[in-house]
């Protein structure tokens, strides 16, 4: 028995949305298990589970009446697997409120509490890119710039790909 409701086989598979730019490797959901998921009131339904053993925190994402799983190069590399392979995948249902905030953002917010507040009344999914646009910097110096993005989307002054808003 596994630790996961939810398990199922798929072959991963190119998914091209009409552009090479956007193209994926993916697993797409079986319909048989999409049909016990709570994906009308959660369209991106996020999930946390394995594929072929290795951790994985996804959302599920819709596509014509069907919803997959995307993959990422790491994650390939880490299963050793490409298009046309089967893998295992194996999930349960995350919380949907959930954001892991790295330290210095944390730290920042903190230190402002207006901040802090502006935050607080940001969606989940806003809150996840945004700490991921700070998550994701190698460096300290690209840390420091993207907190003062983050910050300034929060306020309004300049949109999620860091272009100012005229006003």
């Amino acid at each position: 028995m596994s630790y996961y409701p939810y398990e199922f086989e798929a072959q991963i598979e190119y998914h091209d949305v009409g552009s090479a730019k956007y193209a994926y490797r993916v697993v797409f959901v079986p319909d048989e298990v999409a049909a016990e998921l709570p994906l009308e009131r959660f369209p991106r339904l996020r999930i946390s589970g394995e594929i072929s053993d290795c951790p994985i925190e996804a959302a599920l994402t819709p596509v014509r009446g069907r919803w997959y799983i995307l993959l990422s190069k790491k994650l390939l590399g880490a299963i050793s697997a490409t298009i046309g392979d089967i893998v295992q995948v194996r999930f349960q249902i995350a919380d949907q409120d959930f954001v892991e905030v790295p330290d210095v953002l944390t730290r920042a917010l903190e230190r402002d509490p207006a901040m802090k507040t502006l935050w607080d009344r940001a969606t989940p999914g806003k809150k996840r890119g945004l700490a991921y646009r700070v998550a994701s910097a190698k460096t300290d110096p690209t840390r420091q710039k993207r907190l003062e993005e983050v910050f300034g989307i929060l306020r309004g002054e300049i949109d999620m790909r860091g272009k100012l808003i005229a006003k």
